[in-house]
């Protein structure tokens, strides 16, 4: 079991705080209970009763012969009440011994309880199901609606305390209901009600209530990147808040992609008799559906140069069929969309992404709106992803770097030769080890950083290889610092075994640490100098976020790009830092186990916002090993690394500022924050508590997105939103002053393949998890709330698992006093008594 035990830890770490009920307490009557205290203090009060009747029927004897020997000289009466008052002395005696007590002890009722999950993963979107005579619903309305319309959790409701819960990579309780029992008692049951009905309390709809119906329609968006089924499972069996679980629901379609074995947690709900009912969602036939993935084009392109725009096919149910893919363009808003380009993409096998290139040449500077259409035929079934949009700012100007090294490292040497031949880009050198005079193959040659704005700010983007900031004085600190921040200047910083760990622990180089996206280690250790270097090359361990950042793929497809990543040696070293700073995005791990003084490996690719600049981090300049797959390879990240920091510089000659986000391609059910800094017409930053954003997704629907003002950074503006389909997403902010300019980015959200490799329902599974675990499995929602001949309602299923309990109160104290007066009064008035008639009686 101890597999179990770890289980249980992982599912109850999961299971947010927010999710705690409050503990039981009293619900039933209140009970007067009378009790011998002598008779609790014993284990086995048996041998205590056997001693007292032994006791009582000696006494009783004792009394019985002494009175029968003086009866004699006693009338008969004066026999039977002496040994009477004898028996009533010894008897109070007795209770006295006993101790007798009065609590009042109250019923406490533990209720039944059952969890609902709820799978609200991206394949919950497709839309295979019917409800009622409404068909083509997608998977989460049909839950939605058999949650809300159907008497399911009326019936649940009827014995069992209520929560419902949604899961994809996560479990988030969104709901919860008291048990109403049925009313009954000689009259007709009221008719079953809908959850739509409901409130907490079951007195009708409310305020209270309508709020929650309208966070479980929002909570049950499909938007969750993962499926992990087993661990949701493990969570509702782990969670020990509240009563005792009865049984688990889960409405899914199977699609189990990470986390643990959902039959191994269905043994463990049968051995804590907590049966699953399985509700399948979803059809399982295959689906036919060809879709448009993605639409890759740069964000930059020049005038007269050839770019290459791939649009990825993904295809089910049509292998080995052809399909036209059309490009078309339009230049700038308003102007007419034209045809540029058509190609065809050949499917040979279910679920194969085929890219289909088109080589472009922009001509007009601006902005140049593309847009891929498949042509599908009649039988696909979803035709919204038939279509995907990207945007390509046309500029004329070039991209001016500065390459900072402390020494020649190859890096360093073969950025400078790829640059020095792009004849988009200008290339500055700061050698800081080179004797004066020495050559280079750059534009210039600079003998210290610049010092003066005009120098500075006339560059794009900043590549450091382990530079040495110290040898930078305060006044050059804070024009790097302003740039970055101001400026929008690009930054890339790579760590090195020479320089980099003498500035980190400089007091006068805080600023400059604080461009970094990681955090350093205050004071070096032996065990920290020990980390850089490795005799054997790691792997670069990428994050789920580095794997889908397009400015470090190294192929034209997400496929491709893990291929070659995967096929890549590794380098020997990284520089240990404690972590990466909150705000900041790791995108790649050092893979040493070796290495790092904590649980995570030590960051080796992670960038931040830095005002509205961007700062890109790497552990170690070895980059250059990527040649010896491909000398391509190297060039073609050195490039998008170099465009992705610039990004900021391309909106620099607008008045009114700029709009950033963190890429141009996100996942659904991605985060997308979004940075603007703002200026009025005289060119001052703006002042003002927030902003407000447009944002056209998808069929148009629109939001607002308030930004709200950084109080450290005057005129920059900081807001957040979250993709929930898949397509293209317009931003756009406008000033009332300068309504004539808006700002304006474009981003596209796709769905990852780990969803949507496999959509069919899995009832196999859910067939299995029901049947090892005791419950049933339906194969529809609408099933579930109704039943057949062979299954009843599911609501009816699982019987209640209530607990009443006695919660003992304390002794009252009034009442053993007056008891026990009472007792000595009778005590000592019987033998009293005794005493005088004897002496009456002239007895001894």
């Amino acid at each position: 079991m101890n597999i179990w035990q770890s289980l249980f830890v992982l599912a109850q770490s999961e299971v947010a705080a927010e999710t705690a009920s409050p503990a039981p307490t009293p619900t039933g009557p209140e009970l007067v209970a009378y009790r011998f205290g002598r008779l609790e203090q014993i284990d086995d009060p048996r041998w205590l009763w056997l001693g007292l009747a032994v006791a009582a029927v000696l006494l009783v004897a004792f009394v019985a012969w002494q009175y029968r020997r003086e009866s004699a000289a006693l009338p008969r009466w004066a026999t039977f009440v002496l040994g009477g008052l004898r028996l009533a002395a010894f008897a109070g005696a007795i209770i006295f011994f006993l101790e007798p007590l009065k609590r009042t002890d109250q019923e406490i009722v533990t209720e039944s309880r059952v969890a609902v999950l709820v799978d609200a993963s991206q394949s919950m979107a497709v839309e295979d199901e019917k409800a009622g005579d409404d068909a083509g619903l997608s998977r989460s309305e049909a839950v939605l609606r058999t949650l809300e319309d159907s008497p399911l959790i009326e019936e649940l409701r009827s014995q069992h305390d209520v929560t419902v819960a949604v899961f994809d990579a996560d479990v988030r309780r969104i709901a919860q209901w008291k048990r109403e029992p049925a009313a009954t008692g000689g009259r007709e049951p009221s008719p079953k009600k809908p959850a739509s009905e409901l409130t907490s309390e079951g007195e009708g709809a409310g305020d209270a209530d309508r709020d929650q119906r309208s966070r479980l329609a929002e909570a049950l968006k499909p938007i969750g990147a993962e499926t992990r089924l087993g661990d949701a499972l493990a969570a509702a069996l782990a969670d020990q808040a509240g009563g005792s679980l009865a049984g688990i629901y889960t409405f899914s379609d199977g699609g189990q992609n990470l986390g643990v074995d959902p039959l191994a947690v269905a043994d463990a709900a049968a051995a804590a008799k907590s049966p699953i009912v399985t509700v399948g969602v979803g059809s399982t036939a295959p689906r036919r559906n060809l879709r448009l993935q993605e639409l890759i084009a740069p964000s930059r392109a020049y005038p007269e140069d050839k770019v290459a725009v791939r649009a990825l096919v993904q295809g089910e149910g049509y292998a080995g069929r052809t399909f036209d893919v059309e490009l078309y363009a339009r230049e700038g808003e308003g102007a007419a969309q034209v045809r540029i380009g058509q190609e065809q993409a050949v499917l040979e096998a279910d679920g194969e992404t085929v890219p289909v290139e088109f080589d472009i040449e922009p001509a007009a500077i601006g902005r140049l709106e593309l847009e891929a259409r498949i042509v599908a035929p009649p039988d696909d079934q979803y035709g919204d992803d038939n279509a995907r949009t990207a945007e390509i700012d046309v500029v004329e100007t070039s991209t001016k770097v500065l390459l900072i090294a402390s020494g020649a490292t190859r890096d360093y040497r073969f950025l400078r030769n790829q640059l020095k031949r792009d004849r988009h880009a200008n290339v500055d050198v700061w050698l800081q080890m080179s004797p004066p005079g020495i050559s280079q193959d750059a534009d210039k040659v600079l003998q210290a950083f610049p010092s003066t704005k005009e120098e500075l700010f006339d560059y794009d983007v900043i590549v450091a290889f382990d530079p040495d900031w110290t040898q930078l004085d305060a006044q050059q600190v804070d024009l790097l610092e302003q740039w970055v921040a101001e400026e929008a200047g690009g930054l890339i910083v790579v760590a090195g075994p020479v320089h980099t760990a003498s500035w980190v622990q400089s007091p006068e180089h805080a600023k400059v640490r604080a461009l970094y996206p990681v955090e350093f280690q205050q004071r070096m250790t032996l065990l920290d100098d020990g980390l850089y270097g490795s005799p054997t090359p790691w792997p670069i361990e990428m994050t789920r976020e580095g794997m889908e950042a397009d400015f470090l793929w190294l192929g034209d497809t997400p496929e491709e790009n893990r291929a070659r990543w995967s096929r890549f040696p590794g380098v020997f070293g990284c520089y240990a830092v404690k972590g990466p700073k909150p705000g900041a995005q790791v995108y790649g791990r050092y893979s040493d186990p070796e290495a790092g003084i904590s649980v995570e490996r030590p960051v080796y690719f992670a960038d931040q916002f830095y005002g509205s600049g961007r700062v890109f981090y790497m552990g170690s300049g070895e980059l250059w090993r990527l040649r010896t797959l491909d000398p391509g390879y190297f060039e073609r990240l050195y490039t998008q690394l170099v465009r992705h920091v610039s990004q900021g510089r391309l909106l620099r000659g607008s008045s009114v500022g700029r709009l950033l986000v963190e890429r141009d391609r996100y996942f659904v059910g991605d985060t997308i924050v979004v940075r603007a800094q703002l200026s009025t017409p005289n060119r001052e930053p703006l002042v003002a508590p927030r902003v407000s954003a447009r944002v056209t997704g998808p069929n148009n629907q629109g939001m607002n997105v308030d930004l709200i003002a950084d109080e450290s950074r005057p005129g920059n503006f900081v807001g957040q939103f979250t993709v929930s389909n898949e397509g293209s997403y317009r931003i756009e902010l406008a000033l009332p002053e300068q309504a004539d300019e808006p700002l304006v980015k474009r981003i596209t959200a796709t769905v990852p393949d780990l969803e949507f490799a496999e959509t069919r329902r899995n009832e196999e599974l859910l067939t299995a998890i029901a049947a090892r675990s005791g419950g049933k499995y339906y194969a529809s929602p609408q099933l579930a709330a109704t039943g057949d001949s062979a299954l009843p309602p599911a609501g009816e299923l699982i019987e209640s698992r209530a607990e009443t309990k006695i919660l003992r109160g304390k002794p009252d104290a009034a009442f053993a006093e007056a008891l026990n007066r009472a007792l000595l009064g009778v005590i000592c008035g019987a033998l009293c008594a005794e005493w005088l008639l004897r002496r009456l009686l002239k007895l001894a």
